[in-house]
């Protein structure tokens, strides 16, 4: 099953609501995992989100080079 390119940038967007949320919630509440806690969350949230935005690209390069492909095809 090959993942498309639109559940990648609603999982970004879910990243950054979350880091959002988060943050309000911390700041108006107090709640708080700690500072090593967050400080290892967040630089993880954005490894992940980092790694979906190389593998986007490069679903986007592989979708150009089918659709260069497909037009250079002759047609029967």
């Amino acid at each position: 099953m090959k993942i498309k390119r639109s559940w990648l940038l609603r999982i970004v967007a879910g990243i950054g609501i979350f880091i959002i949320l988060y943050s309000l919630v911390r700041h108006f509440f107090g709640f708080s995992f700690g500072e090593q806690a967050e400080k290892y969350m967040f630089d993880t949230l954005t490894f992940i989100a980092l790694g979906i935005f190389l593998y986007n690209r490069k679903l986007a390069a592989d979708e150009k080079r089918e659709k260069k492909a497909d037009e250079q095809k002759p047609s029967a």
